[in-house]
This record gives structure tokens, sequence and C-alpha cells, in this order.
């Protein structure tokens, strides 16, 4: 076979996972699979606790992958009939962990119930539940890492980068603080 060479990149293109998008030379803007596939899921939850120590309990293989918000942490599993995702941002100033349904389902808290059941935890470990409209500020600390632009005013998260993470998966933006 002919062997074919690739010319490498140009000086000038910027990494094509990098931020902002599309706004230098480099024709190209990468995305996940996580980011392809997230906007389809069904967020049931959050949990205060990072991905790891779910994943240790059921013996999953925590992977990470990366988004246009962040680096993260995530899991895909079925559990009793529902199919599960969690995931945790490394920015997150929240500090929280996602839960998803992977295949949109009308029994999304007896999905969040039977989690918390077979992993053993209680409700103490529920942040929130639905798709974070209803995130309380008594429920959530924020991140010793957050700054005063980060803290939840009102109950609603102001908007940032992962205010947009509603945006994001299809739901509508937290309004500012």
């Amino acid at each position: 076979m002919t062997e074919i060479e690739v010319p490498g990149p140009e000086a000038d293109w910027q990494p094509a996972a990098q931020l902002p998008y599309y706004t230098g030379k480099n024709p190209a803007y990468q995305y996940s699979v996580w980011e392809h596939t997230a906007p389809l899921f069904q967020m049931i939850g959050g949990l205060a606790l990072p991905v790891q120590p779910v994943a240790q309990r059921l013996r999953l293989q925590v992977e990470r992958s990366w988004d246009g918000l962040d680096d993260l942490d995530v899991v895909l599993f079925r559990l009793r009939g529902f199919s599960f995702a969690i995931s945790k941002h490394d920015g997150n100033p929240l500090g929280l962990s996602f839960v998803w349904l992977t295949e949109p389902h009308e029994q999304g808290d007896k999905a969040l119930d039977i989690l918390l059941e077979v992993v053993g935890i209680g409700e103490e470990a529920v942040a929130f539940r639905g798709d974070g409209d209803d995130l309380r500020e008594e429920r959530t600390e924020p991140s010793p890492k957050a700054d005063a632009s980060d803290k939840i005013v009102g109950g609603t998260p102001p908007i940032s980068l992962w205010g947009r993470l509603r945006r994001a998966v299809g739901g509508k933006a937290p309004a500012d603080g």
C-alpha cells in the first residue's frame, strides 16, 4: 500500500475542542460523544456527591469525557428496567452529579427512588428532583472553588457556562439572579 502523508495543522489553527468555538481559524469544531448524546437524555435529579462512590457501589467503570462545558466523569448503566447516566463536570460550581435517564420515561421519580434504594443512600443525597428547575438554595451548597458569581440567588443559579447547561439539554435557561 502506498504511504500517504497528511500535512500537520496550520500554525494559526486553535485546538478544535477549545472555547470559544468558531472564533479561530481552525475550520473544524470537535464535539464529544457525551455532548452529542446528552441532549437526548432526560434529567431526573441531582446528587450531592461525585460519580465515583455510586460507581464503586454498583461496580461500574467511570468514563472520562468532555463536552462544551468541561471535562467530566460519567457512568451509563441499566438498573431494574431503567437506563441511567450519572455525570459530574470537573468545574461544576455546585459540586453536583446529574442523574439522567438515557431513554425518556414518565416515571423519573420512581427511577431515582430505585437508584437511591439500590445504591443504599437516602433522600439526603438528593440535591434536587426533576430537571433542576426546582433547585433549592437550602439543599445545595456551592463548592469551595465557587466565587460569588456562582452562588445560588433566589433559588436559581446565575447564567454561566453551568447555567447554560440547561439550554444545552433542551430545558429552559435559569434566570439571572
